[in-house]
């Protein structure tokens, strides 16, 4: 008998295919439980180690060993006329079939159920949007009026307690588009979508409103106003408190206090039109449409500089520039904000926008907890205000409350499921939770208002160089992912002549410490209190090897941030705030501080801990797991974090060479692991030539310099 045909009778190759479904089903369950418990990734390793060594064991036992009546016994022992081989044969096929119905039913409740996500939950009954109402008049100059009305209505619709109402930036987003109804309810997950027009003639208008129900497409209610047009906002009021005391009678909810109108209040027509302008532009985010903004709302206030929405929204705008580079520099942009607010809340002391914006001036400023103030504040005047909601989210997670901070999240996406912004922070959300497929497809539907999230996705969740590059590019050539790329795969000379502002970390990046290290003192004199110029020379003097003139850089960043938080705000995640103060206990370790080594190590396991238990899992976590071992003496534990960290897109040689695993450098599993480390940036050097030199995605926008293509040969994809 061939040897195909003896491992056939004795049923090894059943048992290598029972022995594979079997221990693929354990490693689902296996996950699953790691993720519900929050255990430590080791024990999924573990499990997978000792998975592989139990194979080649069950193979050699299914050939030596056989199943008969009356026990296990050898195979040799077993006359032929007595052997059942057949018979275990279709048992462990019936096993077979039954582990893999198993692991499909696995999948879907682990797809479908368990998912560890930020999820919108289906639409419930008491939901609704409100459309833009359309102008039907034959000026279009009465857009502002249609916009007015359906303003009115959702500010005060979602007075309701009990109503889910979306907010305008997403409702709006369907102006001027011919969507079904069906459609639009769909992506905004609601019941019920009120819409209407509205007609002017002369000094009369009349307003239609009508009810929806999204699923059978039906009107529940529909009704016209006629009015005379003597006071163009008293209008607004009372046709907006007409029909949403109807709805509140139509939808059965429960009623209360009369609901007071919160229109937007305006001098004149002009000033106001100017104000909607400026707040669609800003809605839709990116430089250019903000700085639009920022020209209408000037506009509306030299038409009406009473106007307290037009000074609330301009401040929040002016700070919001500050991230374009294109605002004053922060302490003029801080006065300036501070007049515009000043001025809208001596207007109206409880305007919404005026409290969201000293929130958001809060956050920029380091003050968490004034932030939080000021957004509930913000909530409380407008429910329904999802940018309050995003800032009191990010204020949240910069005191390392991630659960609330994700609940807010959750909630920003059911009120404003359209949201630029609320949709950039779930894909930053799934990228920082290890959900990298994920985040890229949310990233596609931000494209058109930034490319960008694709290309950090891809350098820091995935390491994928030249993918990264590549999207990079898409967004100008000169921008600071670019630069970060080359410099990964060691092209100095194209990422130096990109941006002079960014030449001393070329410098360092290079090695060039003496030269990194005077740009960034310079930088320092010219403005010492600046937190990014500290946090740059720290880390260029603690990568250089003078941990001793970086210790006192490091303890000066603790003024920054609250008692007993990361020494670096979240909002300056390039940094890596934790792993930065992993480094300030190691400078106080070697300056004989272990009281307070402990402390800052402290601090880091506090908010690793935090950051695991809300599902993080990204090259970060890791990469502090190995510093905290590193820290502890715990050769194994820092070989295993730093393999699951380049596993999860660490690239960065800094990282792998950190003073902090200095004793290591030299341990044959560390070396192999700078080998590895090498081979990685070696493939995507190759790739960055190919992409930049054959197939430059912007070649009107940016050009190699001629040397980088220097001898480099096209390699053609099979």
């Amino acid at each position: 008998m061939g040897l195909v045909s003896e491992l056939r009778r004795r049923n090894v190759f059943r048992m290598a295919v029972l022995y594979a479904v079997a221990a693929w089903l354990v490693m689902q369950v296996a996950e699953v439980l790691i993720a519900l418990a929050k255990l430590p990734d080791w024990i999924g390793q573990t499990t997978l180690i000792l998975l592989a060594v139990g194979f080649p064991i069950a193979l050699i036992f299914s050939w030596v060993y056989e199943l008969t009546p009356e026990g296990i016994s050898l195979e040799k022992d077993v006359a032929a006329a007595e052997s059942i081989t057949h018979v275990t044969g279709r048992r462990m096929d019936f096993i077979v079939i039954s582990l893999l119905c198993a692991a499909v039913i696995l999948f879907a409740y682990d797809k479908w159920w368990l998912r560890d996500e930020i999820t919108v939950a289906p639409a419930v009954s008491n939901s609704i949007a409100v459309l833009p109402f359309v102008n039907m008049s034959a000026d279009p100059e009465q857009e502002f009026f249609s916009d007015g009305i359906s303003e009115d209505l959702l500010n005060l619709l979602a007075q309701i307690p009990e109503l889910q109402v979306i907010s305008r930036s997403s409702s709006f987003s369907f102006k001027g588009e011919d969507i079904a109804i069906p459609t639009v309810a769909e992506q905004l997950n609601v019941a019920h979508v009120l819409e209407g027009s509205v007609r002017k003639v002369g000094n009369r208008v009349r307003i239609t409103a009508q009810l929806i129900e999204a699923d059978s497409d039906s009107h529940l209610w529909s009704q016209s106003y006629d009015r005379e047009l003597d006071d163009i906002f008293a209008v607004q009021d009372e046709i907006a408190g007409a029909i949403s005391d109807a709805l509140r009678m139509k939808l059965a909810l429960v009623a209360g206090e009369a609901l007071q109108p919160t229109a937007i209040r305006a001098a004149n027509t002009d000033a106001y039109d100017a104000f909607l302008q400026g707040r669609e532009l800003f809605r839709q985010r990116g430089e250019e449409n903000v700085e639009d903004a920022v020209r209408h709302f000037k506009r509306s206030l030299r038409l009406d500089n009473s106007f307290a929405p037009a000074h609330a929204q301009l401040a929040i705008a002016t700070l919001i520039l500050i991230g374009y580079g294109e605002s004053p520099v922060w302490g003029d942009a801080t006065r300036i904000v501070n007049a515009l607010l000043d001025r809208a809340q001596a207007l109206e002391p409880d305007l919404a926008e005026a409290h969201g914006g000293r929130a958001l001036l809060a956050l920029l400023g380091d003050d968490p907890e004034s932030t939080i103030d000021h957004a509930r504040k913000a909530l409380a005047s407008n429910p329904n205000y999802s940018d309050a909601m995003t800032w009191l989210q990010l204020a949240l997670q910069e005191l390392g409350r991630y659960e609330e901070a994700d609940e807010l999240l959750k909630q920003v996406l059911v009120i404003d499921p359209l949201s630029f912004v609320g949709r950039w922070n779930y894909a930053e959300w799934l990228a920082l939770n290890g959900r990298v497929a994920e985040a890229h497809e949310v990233a596609d539907q931000l494209l058109e208002q930034d490319p960008f999230f694709h290309a950090t996705t891809s350098l820091f969740y995935e390491g994928k160089i030249a993918e990264g590059l590549s999207w990079a590019l898409k967004g100008g050539g000169g921008n600071n992912l670019v630069i970060y790329a080359f410099t990964l795969v060691g092209e100095f000379d194209e990422a130096r002549r990109l941006k002079e502002s960014q030449a001393y970390w070329i410098d360092a990046y290079e090695g060039r410490w003496d030269e990194a290290i005077r740009g960034a003192q310079g930088n320092m004199r010219l403005d010492p209190d600046d937190e990014g110029f500290i946090v740059d020379a720290a880390i260029i003097l603690y990568l250089a090897g003078r941990i001793d003139e970086a210790l006192p850089l490091y303890e000066r960043l603790r003024e920054f941030v609250p008692e007993g938080r990361p020494i670096l705000r979240q909002g300056m995640r390039a940094y890596m705030p934790v792993v930065q103060t992993m480094r300030l206990a190691l400078a106080r370790r070697r300056a004989g501080d272990e009281d307070g080594a402990q402390a800052a190590a402290q601090i880091v396991r506090q908010e690793h801990a935090a950051r695991r238990a809300a599902g993080r899992r990204n090259q970060e976590q890791e990469l502090v797991e190995a510093m905290l071992a590193a820290f502890e003496n715990d050769a194994d534990g820092v070989i295993a974090a730093l393999k699951s960290a380049m596993r999860r897109g660490l690239t960065f040689p800094w990282w792998v060479h950190d003073r902090i695993f200095e004793d290591l450098w030299g341990e044959p599993r560390f070396v192999a692991l700078q080998q590895e480390l090498d081979a990685i940036l070696e493939v995507e050097h190759d790739k960055v030539l190919q992409l930049i030199c054959f197939n430059n995605p912007t070649p009107d926008d940016w050009q190699p310099l001629p040397e980088t293509c220097e001898g480099v040969e096209e390699k053609r994809r099979p």
